[in-house]
């Protein structure tokens, strides 16, 4: 009967601990200690379920001390899971840094076994060791760094100067994302991916910079313009470059400055603000930011001025040359192949492109912005772009990709509607851009195109709503309507 009820408290005890897990899973709560609890009650079950009479006594009081040593380990665990880790994560204090566990759980376990192989095993551990001075003696002069790098840990830990993932400097130079602070060592990451060891007595007695506490950090580099440009002009461009990319952070703002005069430019400071931390994600965004106003230059005619003095090594002959820009007799045949252009004669299609611009976007650049407003559609010639929509603040999904051949922009050309979603360069490509100055002629001269560039425009709307048939028909003959006003309005201007 005894060892009935054994058995059956040792599988309520275990059966209690793995419900008390699963439900920490389910409410997200730190995750209980199971593996020495369990291990704890299985040596109780067993030890008292054998018949430990037969054996000498010496061995008897060893093995119900083990068995002793292991419950209280593993209440040890359980009450410091309960005590300090449960409240913590229900906002009660601060989460307890894991050195303070690990110093807390160390040095109680460490009194719990002075105490029981005291009481069972009458043998005083604690007189053993202080009785020999020079053993005493040894011990602390080599657990002397030691004891400087653990304090030094447990200082920085119940401190608040960083965190497990902040991006630290130190004034030797060394950079890198925090990865883990134990009871020696502070562990970075950095650019290279290389794991940089710094001990703790170290950290807490150098100079310290914390470059993303507050969430964000900085990312600072020059770039030099043409004196053509003037100034003005030149921040507006740079401004709206690094305000379309989506790493860079709205709040703090972008700051554009002129830096100073060169020999052969004006030198512009561009410091932007973005969540990944790391040289390496700061190397990623100045990057593409930097290829990004290349091609913003290369739209406005400007370009990165050349030093006063340079040398031009001669081109190989076997030198790959950049994609030439295609012939107006090309775009011509291309804008025939689109839908809203089939019908249009040889002498339209050139008139249509004589008006219209190449306009080159490199990758991960935004052609056009959700909501801003615009006066032209685009014709892609080369390369790939995606359609993005904004569901909700923060939540953008991919609409469809774009290849050569396609159009996107007509709604905002012929409803004079603001963009209804971005469109962004996946790899490099080269875009025809017709604004309305150039389709006016076309609509005096064919009118039959409205009804054309109506159902077009209908299509993309349905495609961007998802709309149902019934609506996709009625939306239709509103926009017509409201497209005839409009080229009435073209009319008369």
């Amino acid at each position: 009967m005894a060892l009935l009820q054994i058995w059956i408290g040792a599988l309520a005890a275990t059966a209690g601990l793995l419900v008390l897990a699963r439900l920490c899973r389910h409410r997200a709560l730190p995750a209980v200690p199971l593996r020495l609890p369990l291990l704890a009650i299985g040596a109780w079950a067993l030890l008292r379920s054998l018949p430990l009479q037969g054996l000498p006594p010496a061995y008897r009081v060893w093995l119900l001390l083990t068995d002793d040593l292991l419950l209280t380990y593993a209440a040890i665990l359980v009450a410091l899971w309960a005590v300090l880790q449960v409240p913590a994560h229900l906002g009660l204090w601060r989460p307890p840094p894991q050195l303070l566990l690990q110093l807390l759980t160390v040095g109680s376990g460490a009194l719990a076994t002075v105490v029981l192989v005291r009481q069972s095993a009458r043998l005083d551990l604690v007189g053993l060791v202080t009785t020999s001075a020079v053993l005493t003696a040894v011990i602390g002069l080599a657990a002397q760094e030691s004891l400087k790098d653990l304090f030094a840990g447990l200082e920085l830990q119940l401190g608040d100067e960083f965190a497990e993932g902040d991006f630290l400097e130190l004034d030797e130079g060394v950079r890198g994302v925090v990865v883990q602070v134990n009871w020696r060592d502070t562990m970075l990451r950095n650019m290279d991916g290389q794991l940089v060891v710094v001990p703790n007595s170290l950290v807490t007695e150098r100079v310290l910079r914390n470059l993303g506490r507050s969430g964000a950090v900085s990312n600072r580099f020059t770039v030099g313009l043409d004196y053509d440009l003037p100034p003005a002009q030149a921040r507006a461009l740079l401004e709206k470059v690094v305000l379309q990319h989506p790493r860079v952070l709205r709040e703090p703002a972008p700051r554009i400055r002129v830096k100073e005069f060169q020999d052969s430019a004006i030198a512009y400071e561009l410091q932007v603000w973005q969540r990944e931390m790391g040289d390496g994600a700061i190397g990623d965004l100045r990057s593409d930011l930097l290829e990004q106003i290349w091609y913003a230059l290369a739209r406005d005619g400007q370009s990165i001025p050349f030093p006063v003095r340079e040398l031009q090594p001669r081109r190989s002959r076997d030198r790959p040359q950049r994609a030439a820009r295609p012939s107006p007799q090309l775009c011509c045949q291309t804008l025939a192949s689109v839908g809203l252009f089939t019908d249009l004669s040889a002498e339209q299609l050139e008139t249509l492109v004589e008006g219209s611009h190449l306009v080159a976007y490199g990758p991960g650049e935004a052609v056009v912005q959700e909501g801003a407003e615009g006066r032209s559609m685009f014709h892609v010639l080369r390369g790939a772009v995606e359609i993005l929509k904004e569901l909700e603040p923060g939540h953008t999904v991919a609409v469809r990709q774009l290849g050569p051949g396609e159009v996107f922009g007509e709604m905002t050309l012929f409803l004079d509607a603001p963009r209804s979603a971005t469109v962004r360069a996946t790899e490099e490509c080269l875009l025809l851009e017709v604004d309305r100055d150039s389709i006016k002629g076309l609509l005096d001269e064919n009118p039959d195109l409205l009804e054309r560039f109506a159902a077009m425009v209908q299509d993309r709307q349905a495609e961007l709503r998802n709309l149902d048939r019934e609506q996709h028909s009625e939306r239709s003959n509103a926009l017509l309507d409201t497209m005839k006003r409009l080229f009435y309005a073209f009319k008369g201007s």
